[in-house]
């Protein structure tokens, strides 16, 4: 064979070897490197809102979203104000700051919607049609992603559903899996997140999530087995993540998930846990803002964000 004919052949062969590598999944990709560290923020505790836009209490405002560290690589708009909260300057510093900062850093920044504007699927027939799924799928996207260039929608998923409901919030998954999730080839998330073991509606949309978030508070980490093997034939190790939550001010909710000392705490051992199939996908936290805090203490401050970075190290140490 000549040099000539070699040297045309390497590329073509090169070129086909390519072409048959399958094309990955956001989560594979994700998945191939580090455990994931995600976080939940709470946008009415940002700087940038006013004390009082889900609050009683008068402590100011002292958190910036861009106060988030390296250590986490996905972080959720979670966003709740009162009725007639100016809200405004949050939203302009979000597209503005906080969105082109996080990406700079390489931070995905989804939003987190509740089921019900999932299911809840304007239609004029008895169930809607596909035309109608993908217009309220795309109308979802126009309305939580766009604006802000975000990376995603989260699913939050705490209700019982009715039959109608369940097949409607199917449908509007299926719709958003064409410009969402891993069958999108978008690299925008759809992530499902919920406290319950394997339901019928995750079973039905399982294979158009990224990830699956489980708000495991309080459990032990033992408890986490069982979820597991609830879970396991619906989605990988590798889209699988445990949650924890700091304690909420005002709160009565004494989940104890981040009490010191931190090698003893339920985090940690969520942290160092995985499925007997395989390495989780990560883990979370919710309202990362309190990092640090105390059940019982409502004082509104800053924080260092040690447990979330001695979290994400303690995975990726494992």
């Amino acid at each position: 064979m000549s040099k000539k004919l070699t040297f045309l052949l390497i590329p073509i062969f090169f070129l086909l070897s390519f072409s048959l590598i399958p094309n990955l999944s956001n989560a594979a990709q994700a998945n191939s490197k580090d455990p994931i560290m995600m976080a939940y923020y709470r946008t009415w505790r940002d700087v940038t809102m006013p004390h009082d836009a889900n609050s009683t209490l008068p402590d100011q405002n002292v958190t910036a979203m861009t106060d988030i560290p390296d250590s986490v690589d996905i972080v959720s708009v979670f966003h709740y104000v009162n009725p007639g909260t100016d809200q405004q300057k949050f939203w302009n510093t979000l597209k503005d700051t906080y969105v082109p900062t996080l990406h700079a850093r390489g931070t995905r920044v989804i939003r987190t919607i509740d089921i019900r504007e999932v299911w809840n699927v304007p239609h004029t027939g008895t169930t809607p049609t596909t035309a109608e799924y993908d217009k309220y799928a795309q109308q979802l996207i126009d309305t939580y992603l766009t604006p802000w260039n975000l990376d995603g929608l989260d699913i939050d998923m705490e209700s019982s559903l009715t039959a109608k409901q369940e097949e409607m919030a199917a449908g509007t998954f299926k719709a958003l899996s064409k410009k969402l999730g891993p069958n999108s080839n978008t690299g925008k998330l759809l992530i499902y997140d919920t406290n319950k073991d394997n339901h019928s509606l995750f079973k039905k949309v399982a294979s158009y999530v990224d990830y699956l978030f489980i708000q495991a508070y309080g459990r032990s980490a033992s408890s986490l087995d069982n979820t597991w093997n609830t879970y396991k034939t619906s989605v990988t190790p590798q889209q699988f993540l445990p949650g924890v939550s700091f304690p909420e001010e005002q709160d009565n909710n004494r989940w104890n998930d981040t009490v010191e000392p931190y090698e003893t705490s339920r985090a940690y051992s969520y942290a160092k846990w995985n499925p007997k199939d395989g390495q989780k996908g990560g883990m979370f936290v919710y309202a990362i803002d309190r990092d640090g805090k105390q059940f019982g203490d409502d004082t509104i401050t800053k924080t260092d964000f040690s447990w979330t970075n001695r979290l994400s190290n303690s995975m990726k140490n494992n």
